[in-house]
Protein backbone atom coordinates (compact mmCIF):
# COMPACT_ATOMS: atom_id res chain seq x y z
CA UNK A 1 0.00 0.00 0.00
CA UNK A 2 1.64 3.22 -1.20
CA UNK A 3 1.07 6.47 0.80
CA UNK A 4 -0.84 9.55 -0.68
CA UNK A 5 3.21 11.21 -1.09
CA UNK A 6 4.34 8.25 -2.67
CA UNK A 7 1.24 7.69 -5.03
CA UNK A 8 2.28 11.69 -6.27
CA UNK A 9 5.95 10.38 -6.94
CA UNK A 10 5.00 7.17 -8.65
CA UNK A 11 2.63 9.47 -10.90
CA UNK A 12 5.07 11.81 -11.43
CA UNK A 13 7.46 9.01 -12.25
CA UNK A 14 5.02 7.48 -14.71
CA UNK A 15 5.10 10.41 -16.87
CA UNK A 16 8.64 10.80 -16.98
CA UNK A 17 9.58 7.27 -17.74
CA UNK A 18 7.05 7.58 -20.91
CA UNK A 19 9.79 9.65 -22.50
CA UNK A 20 12.54 7.83 -24.42
CA UNK A 21 15.86 7.79 -22.24
CA UNK A 22 18.05 9.49 -25.05
CA UNK A 23 15.53 12.58 -24.88
CA UNK A 24 15.50 12.59 -20.72
CA UNK A 25 19.30 12.42 -21.21
CA UNK A 26 19.75 15.09 -23.74
CA UNK A 27 17.17 17.60 -22.30
CA UNK A 28 18.09 17.68 -18.35
CA UNK A 29 21.86 16.23 -19.04
CA UNK A 30 21.94 19.65 -21.56
CA UNK A 31 20.16 21.72 -19.63
CA UNK A 32 22.83 20.62 -16.49
CA UNK A 33 25.45 21.37 -18.48
CA UNK A 34 24.80 24.73 -20.26
CA UNK A 35 23.97 26.02 -16.45
CA UNK A 36 27.41 24.17 -15.60
CA UNK A 37 29.53 25.66 -17.73
CA UNK A 38 27.91 29.35 -17.37
CA UNK A 39 28.33 29.45 -13.92
CA UNK A 40 31.80 27.55 -13.44
CA UNK A 41 32.95 30.59 -15.63
CA UNK A 42 30.74 33.97 -13.64
CA UNK A 43 32.95 31.69 -10.74
CA UNK A 44 36.32 31.93 -12.46
CA UNK A 45 35.99 36.17 -13.63
CA UNK A 46 34.41 37.19 -9.96
CA UNK A 47 35.87 35.29 -7.30
CA UNK A 48 39.45 33.74 -9.05
CA UNK A 49 40.34 36.47 -10.12
CA UNK A 50 40.60 35.10 -14.12
CA UNK A 51 40.66 38.44 -16.80
CA UNK A 52 37.33 38.33 -19.17
CA UNK A 53 39.80 38.53 -21.92
CA UNK A 54 41.59 34.81 -20.63
CA UNK A 55 38.34 33.53 -19.68
CA UNK A 56 37.31 33.49 -23.13
CA UNK A 57 40.60 33.08 -25.15
CA UNK A 58 40.90 29.71 -22.98
CA UNK A 59 38.39 28.24 -20.10
CA UNK A 60 35.14 29.01 -21.99
CA UNK A 61 36.27 26.70 -24.85
CA UNK A 62 37.38 23.98 -22.03
CA UNK A 63 33.74 24.77 -20.16
CA UNK A 64 32.02 24.58 -23.26
CA UNK A 65 33.22 21.15 -24.36
CA UNK A 66 33.16 19.51 -20.69
CA UNK A 67 30.18 20.56 -19.45
CA UNK A 68 27.58 19.01 -22.03
CA UNK A 69 29.73 15.71 -21.67
CA UNK A 70 29.21 15.68 -17.96
CA UNK A 71 25.27 16.73 -18.50
CA UNK A 72 25.06 13.76 -20.73
CA UNK A 73 26.69 11.72 -17.67
CA UNK A 74 24.57 13.86 -15.12
CA UNK A 75 21.27 12.73 -16.92
CA UNK A 76 22.17 8.94 -17.20
CA UNK A 77 22.86 8.59 -13.78
CA UNK A 78 19.20 10.51 -12.60
CA UNK A 79 17.23 8.50 -15.27
CA UNK A 80 19.35 5.08 -13.65
CA UNK A 81 18.36 6.62 -10.23
CA UNK A 82 14.38 7.48 -11.25
CA UNK A 83 14.18 4.13 -12.97
CA UNK A 84 15.24 2.59 -9.73
CA UNK A 85 12.90 4.51 -7.51
CA UNK A 86 10.18 4.11 -9.94
CA UNK A 87 10.44 -0.04 -9.70
CA UNK A 88 10.77 0.04 -5.97
CA UNK A 89 7.42 1.80 -6.02
CA UNK A 90 5.73 -0.14 -8.66
CA UNK A 91 7.11 -3.34 -6.15
CA UNK A 92 5.91 -1.79 -3.26
CA UNK A 93 2.11 -0.89 -4.97
CA UNK A 94 1.54 -4.73 -5.52
CA UNK A 95 2.20 -5.66 -2.34
CA UNK A 96 -0.74 -6.67 -0.11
Amino acid sequence: MLTPKEQKTLARLEETMRMPAWKFILIYGLIFGVLLAIITSVIDVLAGGVPVSELFRKRLWINLAMAPVAGVFFGYILRWMQTKQYQKLKEKEHLP
